[in-house]
């Protein structure tokens, strides 16, 4: 069931990330700028934001089973779309369904896990699925991105639906027949005057606005600083989400360990927040800055793998089982709004400011984190719902 998970999760990466590496060849081909191309992306998580909630009640009434095949279902059609689409207008319609399938089946895999893994592994199993978005990432950039030379954008679209298909095997074979489990809706209004969760999701949003806001502008700015090559800094950048791959699972297991969230969360925002501040330092180290910044944005990219397990399984440690869902929905939201608030912070800070002010706005963003998280007062590990410490 971990393996589905992690296949499930990673597929959505790829196809979230796929289109990044190909907005140079969009536009020629649509002849689009760059800032109309950059809507396959935004397009691709708005709808995110929409289906959240509705995903959370829907997978309460209808279990995991039948929500994640109409997830699976949306993918495939905004793919298909995609990889026939005759204009921009319909691509970008394509990424509109993607990511609504996107948003259902991200609820489904987070409440897959929560049903069926033990208390005691609620830090190590989110580790897992945290894993599969940057393990997605990679192969959209690192594999796909290549054979894009060769096969052109719709050709790697046509590897996506194949590794769709292929991954939607795989959930069938694990994802529980589950029918009509409740006849009524989860009750909404716990989850929206629940003061922690709230208070989670603002760590989130503040989370991932610094890492995404980095990883966007990283490539260009650290070209612009070290005099580095393009695919230098790309890589160097990539490394901040690579490394959650091993470390992610890790970290989430030591959290089980512990007993305790709360300090990986903490934790890792420290540990970003001083590899951030030491960034623009090490960039202009000379000879050393790429050594240097190879290991300062390891060391960022460990932190981030700390905070995202841990961050994960509060919520189902912290509201009652029926209201999981939307709790998770609330988070995701959050994340989706750091991803989308991220690059457009930064980029307004680079058209007014320098790459300096730029890491350093990531630092003052990362500080609030740090502050915030604080303040969450979160059960210890394996408690009940609705227990705080």
């Amino acid at each position: 069931m971990l393996l589905a998970v992690f296949l499930s999760y990673l597929t959505f990466g790829v196809l979230f990330q796929l289109f990044p590496p190909l907005l140079s060849a969009l536009g020629k081909e649509f002849h689009v700028n760059h800032g109309t191309a950059s809507l396959v992306m935004t397009l691709f998580l708005l709808p995110i934001l929409v289906v959240a909630f509705p995903a959370g009640v829907l997978v309460a009434r209808y279990g995991v089973r039948r929500i994640g095949l109409w997830a699976f279902a949306l993918l495939l059609a905004g793919a298909l779309v995609n990889l026939a689409a005759p204009a921009f207008a319909i691509l970008l319609l394509g990424r509109v369904i993607s990511g609504l399938g996107g948003g259902l089946l991200v609820i489904v895999l987070l409440w897959l896990l929560i049903e069926h893994i033990p208390q005691a592994q609620r830090g190590l199993a989110p580790g897992i699925f945290v894993a599969g978005l940057p393990a997605g990432t990679g192969l959209a950039f690192d594999v796909l991105a290549p054979l894009g030379a060769k096969l052109g954008w719709r050709g790697e679209m046509g590897v996506v639906l194949l590794l769709l298909l292929g991954v939607l095997l795989v959930f069938l074979r694990e994802a529980p027949r589950t029918p009509h489990r409740r006849v009524h809706a989860p009750r909404l209004l716990p989850v929206l005057y629940n003061e922690q969760l709230w208070r989670l999701s603002l760590v989130t949003l503040l989370g991932y606005t610094a890492i995404i806001g980095f990883t966007t502008w990283a490539p260009t700015t650290l070209v612009t600083v070290t005099r580095v090559p393009l695919w230098l800094g790309t890589v160097l950048a990539s490394v901040l989400l690579v490394i959650d791959i091993p470390f992610a699972p890790l970290w989430g297991a030591v959290s089980d360990r512990l007993g305790r969230r709360k300090p990986l969360i903490v934790g890792g925002f420290t540990i970003y927040l001083l590899g951030s501040l030491a960034v623009p330092v090490v960039a202009h180290a000379g000879a050393l800055s790429v050594p240097g910044l190879l290991l300062t944005i390891t060391g960022m990219g460990i932190g981030c793998a700390m905070f995202f397990p841990a961050a994960l399984a509060i919520p189902v440690e912290t509201v009652e089982s029926e209201q999981v869902g939307l709790a998770y929905a609330l988070f995701f939201m959050a994340q989706v709004g750091g991803m989308l608030l991220g690059p457009v912070l930064v980029g307004a800070v680079l058209d007014f400011g320098s790459a300096t002010e730029a890491f350093l706005v990531v630092s003052a963003i990362t500080l609030v984190g740090v502050l915030v998280g604080l303040t969450l007062r979160t059960p210890k590990a394996g408690k009940g719902t609705g227990q705080e410490p």
